[in-house]
């Protein structure tokens, strides 16, 4: 690989991890975010669920870092 192509590649993933992090730590520090709040309602329903029928709690599907 030409090392011009290289280091344009290497910067991209770069850019593209330091927007992953940025991203996950802007959805942990919000405290209106829409998907814990599901996850959250999802995990409290599983748990009355779970003592209701005797059946333990389902896995709920991730959809995003927080």
């Amino acid at each position: 690989m030409h090392p011009d192509i290289y280091l344009t590649v290497h910067q991209q993933r770069d850019r593209e991890l330091a927007r992953e992090l940025e991203l996950r730590r802007a959805a942990q520090d919000c405290p209106g975010c829409v998907v814990r709040a599901r996850r959250h309602l999802a995990a409290l329903a599983d748990r009355v669920r779970a003592r209701l029928t005797g059946a333990g709690p389902a896995a709920a599907p991730a959809c995003c870092p927080a």
